[in-house]
């Protein structure tokens, strides 16, 4: 069973998606070590949505939901700040895990985890994925320009279309986490549609616009 460093967070990492991080506890300064001392493709961690407490605090997290997200570290830089040594790292969302078990026996001040790689089916097998692909992808354009936002093409390859839509959606944590847990790139798409409608028509009978949400990976840890 694989082990895995884990970094509990207030929001949601999607395959694909860049995570940008400033570490300063000193149980983050020491993973970052850990990672800085692996070879560069092996310099990953797990991150995942904790569902009770907050991410700053040794005994701040008191729960956490199940899939989560390996993140790759695509650079890391050491700097000095008011608060103290610092480390700025950049990640990119990489393959869907489940965790199993917390590894008391890791011996690392940071959470360790047992985990388990969720299978992903080939899209290109799965018969509704074109037609749910197209449907996202026109809902999509149809609620930016009802909010009046730039209609910026997604350009994903098709079984990460659900990722790339959330991934621009003014969405509640708990809604990207429905996207993450999706067995497959179907079950993602339809998440994703249903989310699109029940915006739509939050604008449509209120004409309330979206609140964007705190800039994922500006967390302080």
């Amino acid at each position: 069973m694989p082990s895995l460093p884990l970094f509990p967070l207030g929001s949601v990492l999607l395959p694909g998606a860049r995570l940008p991080l400033q570490l300063f506890e000193a149980r983050y300064l020491e993973l970052a070590r850990a990672l800085a001392e692996r070879e560069p493709d092996e310099r990953c961690f797990g991150v995942l949505l904790i569902r009770k407490g907050h991410e700053v605090g040794t005994d701040a997290v008191r729960d956490l939901y199940g899939t989560g997200c390996e993140a790759r570290v695509d650079a890391m830089a050491l700097a000095e700040s008011a608060v103290g040594t610092m480390v700025h790292l950049v990640a990119t969302g990489v393959r869907r895990f489940r965790l199993d078990a917390v590894d008391h026996r890791a011996g690392t001040p940071y959470t360790t985890g047992h985990v388990s790689w969720l299978a992903e089916p080939p899209a290109a097998d799965e018969p509704e994925v074109a037609d749910l692909a197209a449907r996202t992808l026109k809902e999509h354009a149809a609620y930016l320009e009802r909010v009046g936002a730039d209609p910026e093409p997604v350009e994903a390859p098709i079984g990460e279309v659900a990722y790339r839509v959330a991934e621009r959606m003014v969405l509640d944590p708990s809604d990207r986490q429905r996207v993450l847990d999706g067995a497959d790139a179907a079950a993602r798409l339809r998440t994703v549609l249903a989310l699109l409608r029940r915006e739509a028509a939050i604008v449509g009978r209120f004409g309330a616009l979206p609140t964007p949400a705190h800039p994922s990976g500006a967390s302080l840890n």
